[in-house]
């Protein structure tokens, strides 16, 4: 990997991502165009290539054979699939690039070039609802603002979560599996396992203390 591509794989670099979705988000997709200044702020929010976005020319954009389906998608290529790096200048990465995909793993993210004569971002919810929001004039600060407006967790939600996430992984915290990480104090390593699994030597058992006790 050359120029930035190694930074921007680093955990660093996604971990700066403040866009959250809502649970109700499913997909993403960007509508952009490759040249105009009017669309610089929708070409700078694409995520990143890594195998789970693809991104899909216009079909007049690839010459038609005599024996090819005209309605056909032209093939992806390997940079496109994540398989090597896109050529230069073949996207404007800006600070939402990666980021949103790292942030937000259960979005599809799908990328439609020149296709649109102004740009648009376009989020289906579980719902059924679609929503649209228009960045033909927007810069990359902008349109990430809107839509962490629109569609983003609140900080509210986000802390309660933050804090959920760490009470379930405290190293002393046991009981239900949907509340604690760990059932038993048995799971902890170096730990005495459960006699349900591994009988207690005799000397452990309160019975034999018992008894013992008794005798003396």
């Amino acid at each position: 990997m050359k120029g930035s591509f190694p930074i921007r794989r680093t955990l660093q670099y996604l971990s700066r991502g403040d866009v959250i979705f809502k649970d109700s988000v499913k997909v993403m997709t960007v509508n952009y165009n490759t040249h105009g200044e009017l669309g610089e702020g929708a070409r700078s929010v694409w995520v990143a290539p890594r195998g789970v976005q693809c991104e899909v020319d216009a079909v007049e954009a690839v010459p038609a054979a005599p024996d090819r389906n005209p309605s056909a998608t032209p093939p992806l290529q390997g940079w496109q699939l994540g398989r090597r790096e896109p050529p230069c200048g073949a996207g404007n990465l800006g600070v939402g690039s990666g980021v949103i995909q790292y942030k937000n793993p259960w979005v599809q993210i799908m990328l439609f070039k020149n296709m649109t004569p102004s740009p648009f971002l376009r989020f289906y919810l579980d719902s059924g609802e679609q929503v649209l929001v228009d960045v033909e004039t927007k810069s990359n600060k902008e349109i990430m603002e809107h839509i962490k407006k629109i569609l983003g967790k609140k900080e509210e939600t986000l802390r309660e979560e933050e804090l959920e996430k760490q009470q379930r992984s405290h190293p002393a915290n046991f009981g239900p599996r949907k509340y604690c990480l760990r059932e038993c104090m048995c799971e902890v390593e170096g730990q005495v396992p459960c006699p349900a699994l591994a009988p207690l030597p005799k000397e452990m058992t309160g019975k034999y203390k018992a008894a013992l006790k008794a005798s003396t």
